[in-house]
């Protein structure tokens, strides 16, 4: 399947630029650790966090980018956005959505798929992965499937939960991930479709910390959009 190779080549090229991009959220990982490798591979995508000896001017900053003006928003959940906020925008694919000032982050376009890995500033370091790619045939059920399938193959064990529809456009499910040293993370999904955009969202913190970080990733998601010409 089409869809699949490319969620493979995403991780490959993640893998080789990231030294293994994983999406490892275990307790002895830092949200450090995917900065400095970021910085390391210039504009390339920071996914896992910098080492804790890094400063923060080492860190790739998100830009703040204004709301369209034009167009109609197909937004996830109407939570409220609180403020010292930045709003990330992509324009070529047609998507939005909040994070918290001090975010850190890049994105890159991947065989067709536009993707971007950030994370929230601490104490929350919450791992931020949006895949965004066009498929008119994809169900928000195949969806969750890709973003189960991208979490394997960065070399997690993955339970995912019940899918539940938010919308038309949008349904959430959480999921458990181990790795390969044993560290258990915790994650909320988001995936969206609009005609022929797909868009999957990734929140993910260490297990122990997503009770105390839920609120964040409820925020998050929630301000998802998809912006209909």
């Amino acid at each position: 399947m089409r869809t699949r190779s490319i969620l493979i080549a995403v991780v490959t090229v993640c893998a080789s630029v990231l030294s293994g991009c994983e999406f490892s959220i275990g307790t002895n990982t830092s949200s450090s650790n995917t900065t400095a490798n970021a910085n390391k591979a210039a504009t390339n995508s920071a996914n896992t966090s910098t080492a804790k000896t890094d400063t923060k001017s080492d860190k790739p900053k998100l830009d703040d980018d204004a709301k369209p003006t034009s167009g109609t928003a197909k937004t996830a959940k109407k939570n409220p956005v609180p403020e010292s906020w930045l709003y990330v925008y992509d324009s070529g694919k047609g998507y939005g959505f909040y994070l918290p000032e001090g975010s850190t982050g890049q994105s890159e376009k991947l065989q067709g798929i536009d993707v971007m890995l950030a994370t929230t500033p601490a104490p929350s370091e919450i791992k931020v992965v949006v895949l965004a790619y066009k498929d008119e045939t994809r169900t928000k059920e195949e969806l969750l499937d890709d973003a189960i399938q991208f979490l394997e193959e960065t070399g997690n064990k993955v339970t995912p939960g019940k899918l539940q529809a938010k919308s038309d456009e949008y349904a959430v499910a959480d999921a458990t991930t181990v790795n390969a040293d044993g560290s258990k993370g915790k994650m909320r999904i988001l995936v969206g479709t609009d005609v022929t955009d797909n868009y999957v969202m990734i929140l993910a913190t260490e297990e122990a910390k997503f009770a105390a970080n839920e609120s964040i990733i409820d925020q998050i998601w929630g301000s998802f959009e998809m912006w209909s010409s």
